[in-house]
């Protein structure tokens, strides 16, 4: 399956575009992951003197969905208790909602919780789930939608897109986008996250997110690309249906699709459901 990036008026947009870099701190972690012997105490200090950061780990490895049967007490021990790779992900992934928080102009609060409990559902779901890790999974689900607070700055009248997008029944959540812009957010996306040298899964699953065909695809390549797009799309409609959305156009066409691919029936989707619904209320 040919990967299509972007067609060249796309390409002179996505220039004007400023993808934010990473941040200091997350070089600094994925040199240190990336060494033959790398310095886990390093790792932790340069974590734990962000403290914006380092709150953030706590509160997310400490959260109902990672499922640790005894509390982290310290980046210190989240290193030890996670591993590196974990840590350093899910380090990315919070430095990547602060360097796209938005301004006073576009408040992205509500749209980065969202995202959060997306990524949250996904990492829970892998755990019962072949094919990917909890932590690919929770990076997979933060970083899948990073395009749209980059749009979100980029053009005035996005968040019209954002909702003409979502209704649209007749063609893909991008088509509308490139239609009223020139680009979408899965190509933005995937441009952030290859800057951010991100898993080439991870960044494949980003531009493709939005394309059903992909699960119709040959190409063995993209099996684990397509368990990532399916498990973010499941712990996307669970979201959903706890905030009592009653419009998902996307899981109406491919809901039956996905829990086909990841071998998962009915009764024990909606089982799974059920669990995330508690812990959800567990975690408010």
């Amino acid at each position: 399956m040919a990967i299509e990036i972007q067609t060249d008026e796309a390409e002179k947009i996505i220039k004007s575009i400023a993808i934010p870099p990473r941040p200091a701190v997350i070089l600094k972690v994925m040199e240190e992951r990336n060494r033959p012997e790398p310095d886990l105490g390093k790792v932790a200090r340069l974590i734990g003197g962000d403290v914006g950061l380092s709150a953030a780990m706590m509160k997310t490895v400490n959260s109902p969905f990672y499922g640790l049967r005894n509390k982290v007490s310290s980046v210190q021990h989240a290193v030890s208790m996670l591993g590196l790779s974990s840590v350093a992900n899910v380090a990315t992934a919070l430095s990547l909602r602060s360097s796209l928080a938005g301004s006073k102009a576009v408040p992205m609060e509500r749209f980065w919780d969202t995202t959060s409990q997306i990524a949250m559902i996904s990492a829970h779901a892998a755990a019962s789930l072949p094919g990917v890790s909890q932590e690919q999974a929770y990076t997979f689900g933060l970083f899948r939608d990073c395009g749209i607070p980059v749009l979100m700055q980029k053009f005035p009248d996005y968040k019209d897109t954002l909702r003409a997008a979502n209704t649209a029944s007749d063609q893909p959540f991008t088509a509308v986008e490139d239609t009223r812009h020139g680009t979408n957010h899965a190509t933005v996306g995937y441009l952030l996250a290859k800057s951010w040298c991100l898993d080439d899964v991870i960044c494949k699953g980003i531009l493709l997110h939005h394309d059903d065909s992909i699960f119709q695809s040959d190409d063995s390549s993209l099996s684990q690309v397509c368990t990532l797009v399916a498990i973010a799309s499941l712990a996307e409609h669970i979201s959903n249906t706890y905030m009592r959305l009653q419009q998902d156009v996307e899981w109406d066409r491919r809901g039956d699709t996905v829990l086909e691919y990841i071998g998962l029936p009915l009764n024990e989707y909606e089982d799974m459901q059920d669990e995330i619904h508690r812990r959800l209320d567990q975690a408010a």
